[in-house]
């Protein structure tokens, strides 16, 4: 017959070893939570910084239209990046005619680092649609010709 008491009988420090890998568990599942919790958080960040872009955007454009600005009419024609400047073509000639200085913009830095043939010859409307569909260097561009 089988004795019972030596066949359930625990070895030396395997009651360690056990409480040894729970506790190695319970570390790596509160590791994970928090990794996850972080990502979240940085995403949710992101977000936020486009949402106050897109806000300086529409403060601009309402800036822009209190100047009597036709949105669908005017043009970026360049980007001046070494003046720190925007040419501003009003009147659909493609020449510029209004230049807007960005060199005391938040963005000022940002904005050199565009690429310039993105958003040349952009109508305001235009560059304003774009950054309310998420592109941070038309928001930029936007804040910056606002005065931000």
């Amino acid at each position: 017959m089988i004795n019972l008491k030596k066949l359930f009988r625990r070895k030396k420090g395997q009651g360690a070893l056990e409480y040894l890998f729970m506790v190695a568990a319970a570390l790596i599942i509160i590791f994970v939570v928090v990794r996850y919790i972080t990502g979240a958080g940085q995403e949710a960040t992101g977000q936020i910084d486009l949402t106050i872009l897109q806000n300086k955007a529409e403060l601009a454009k309402s800036s822009m239209e209190a100047r009597g600005w036709n949105l669908d009419s005017y043009t970026l024609v360049t980007i001046k990046k070494n003046e720190n400047k925007f040419e501003i073509d009003s009147n659909g000639d493609n020449t510029a005619d209004i230049t807007v200085s960005y060199a005391k913009s938040d963005y000022k830095d940002d904005i050199n680092q565009l690429t310039e043939a993105d958003y040349q010859g952009k109508t305001i409307k235009e560059l304003y649609d774009m950054c309310s569909a998420g592109d941070v260097g038309a928001c930029k561009i936007m804040a910056a010709l606002g005065g931000s």
